[in-house]
Parts: C-alpha cells; sequence; structure tokens
C-alpha cells in the first residue's frame, strides 16, 4: 500500500536501489505499458523493466535475469490511497527463453477482483 505521489518508475527505481545493496545491478529496459497490455487491472501506466543482476551465493559468483512488472490499483473511495502490484520473474539467463512464455501468460491473467 503506497499513500505518497511516487510514480510506478520511480517505484521501480526504488527496486533497483534495494537489489543494488547486494549486488551490482544492470537495467537492460524499462518502459511504461498501459492498460492493452494487462487489460483489466488498471487504468493507470505501469512499468515493466529487466535487470541483470550479478551476486554471490555461498561465496561464489551468480549471474541472474530479472523481470519486474509494476501495477497500480487506486481506492475509489480514498484516491490517495492505493496499492502497488509487483509481479517478479527471476532466472538464471540460460533458463529464462523456458519460462519467459509462461510468465507472459500469467501476466495477462492477472485481474483485480471487481466484486470486492
Amino acid at each position: 500500500m503506497r499513500n505518497d505521489s511516487a510514480t510506478m518508475r520511480q517505484i521501480a527505481d526504488e527496486s533497483v536501489r534495494r537489489l543494488g545493496q547486494a549486488g551490482t545491478v544492470e537495467v537492460t529496459k524499462q518502459e511504461e505499458v498501459g492498460t492493452p497490455d494487462i487489460p483489466g487491472l488498471t487504468d493507470s501506466p505501469g512499468v515493466v523493466q529487466n535487470l541483470r543482476l550479478s551476486t554471490t551465493l555461498h561465496g561464489e559468483p551468480l549471474e541472474l535475469v530479472q523481470s519486474q512488472v509494476y501495477l497500480g490499483l487506486e481506492d475509489v473511495d480514498r484516491p490517495s490511497q492505493r496499492a502497488v502490484i509487483e509481479l517478479v520473474l527471476t532466472a538464471k539467463p540460460e533458463q529464462l527463453a523456458a519460462v519467459l512464455d509462461d510468465f507472459k501468460q500469467f501476466l495477462r491473467s492477472v485481474r483485480a477482483d471487481q466484486a470486492a
């Protein structure tokens, strides 16, 4: 839940800074997406960003890639309140091709509960 005026891009940048505390982070792609990409979830633009992460695990170097999607849902009764949904896929670079289509399918299935 957020009650500040940070944009989705600023929130995505916060993630990069947090991940940077554990290793090296390179943003390889960052773009705003609208509702046609993920219909039925939000009326405001979201952000998709791809990252390359270099860190260590048990003293051994570890390279990862991450795809992050940030979407916001405003509270219709209290517009100053909003939920930010962060959807993330993390994989080794050589594993990405095997799981990326499933992640995209998952993203297309995410919907807000209109009854709630």
